[in-house]
């Protein structure tokens, strides 16, 4: 058995200091709970920027440039101190991330190992919507598993977990622990057309990845703080009723898509921590293998050759041109 947590808590918002040294606390927390696997959000540090989704480019602008002034690098300090926090406390961490990388900024994940190595990065690979005016794209090697001693360890973010290809190459990668790492999903609570962006639409998705894999899926994501409100809304009230405090939804799910730990209040930092075995893969594997009995290359090829894509990107083949028959040509 190995015990997993999904971090569910609030970021020191656009504050790679603070938020540093909270993240150092809750892996020491996680050392002392004998945890082995503690799972971050979505650029839990130095946090997500809502505010893109909320104002247009150019009126966000303060925001954007704040997560980019609080960007981290691979092998910069802030790294290191959350791989001696790793280290000390005996745990894997993976960590959600703003990467920089010269004058340019991703939305990565690391995996550090319990010697505090950075075993794995890897950055988004296509960031949604209004998020392509902050990060950059991650290259198509970015899917990646690491071997640990108690599984095969990947990560996507967001609504990376959502798109059939990714989770394709995870699957055939022989992933056994996924960690998808979510935002807060705090913004357009009860707005009908904002369905998808909802704690409920993006948690089924993460029990439906962890059923379609045959996999377990530890969901961690942030929290939106009271303190942080109006520097994400810019003091806008009418935008300030778009979004709320709270939006905490971690969780984890078994191979059959079972939720394995309890809700934890969404205004509340904690850990949703689970026991896993991997022998419920096995149990899992049985019924459907995704990269293995229960997958067809031919017709994924025959999908990704013929009719993936939209329209105007697969034109229809020409029609032969019509040839006289020899008989008719004699005559």
């Amino acid at each position: 058995m190995t015990k997993v947590a999904a971090v569910q808590a609030a970021p020191v918002w656009m504050d790679a200091k603070g938020t540093l040294e909270k993240t150092i606390a809750l892996i020491e927390d996680a050392g002392r709970q004998d945890i082995e696997l503690l799972a971050f959000g979505e650029v839990w540090l130095p946090g997500y920027p809502f505010t893109i989704w909320l104002q247009p480019p150019m009126a966000a602008m303060d925001i954007v440039m704040a997560h980019r002034q609080n960007a981290i690098t691979v092998d910069g300090p802030e790294m290191r101190a959350v791989g001696e926090a790793a280290k000390r406390a005996g745990t894997w961490v993976m960590l959600g991330f703003a990467e920089r990388d010269r004058g340019s900024i991703y939305c990565s994940q690391a995996l550090l190992d319990d010697r505090g190595e950075v075993v794995m990065t890897r950055r988004k690979l296509r960031p949604t919507h209004m998020e392509r005016t902050v990060w950059g794209e991650g290259p198509a090697t970015d899917l990646r598993v690491v071997e640990a001693p108690f599984g095969r360890i990947g990560g996507l973010n967001c609504w990376e977990n959502i798109q059939p290809l990714n989770r394709q190459g995870m699957f055939q990668l022989g992933e056994q622990i996924h960690v998808a790492s979510w935002p807060s999903f705090g913004m357009f609570k009860g707005v009908r057309s904002a369905y998808c962006l909802s704690a409920a639409a993006n948690l089924n998705e993460s029990a439906s990845y962890a059923l379609e894999g045959g996999c377990f899926v530890i969901a961690a994501n942030s929290i939106i703080s009271e303190d942080s409100l109006d520097s994400i809304t810019l003091g806008d009230p009418n935008i300030r009723a778009l979004v709320s405090a709270g939006g905490g939804a971690a969780a984890v799910f078994a191979p059959d898509g079972f939720r394995m730990t309890d809700p934890i209040d969404e205004f509340t930092d904690g850990f949703a921590t689970a026991e896993i075995d991997l022998a419920m893969i096995e149990g899992a594997k049985v019924f459907a293998d995704p990269a293995g009995h229960y997958y067809r290359p031919d017709v994924a090829r025959l999908v990704l050759e013929a009719q993936a894509g939209p329209a105007a990107a697969n034109p229809p083949a020409p029609a032969p041109a019509l040839r006289a028959l020899p008989s008719e040509a004699a005559e």
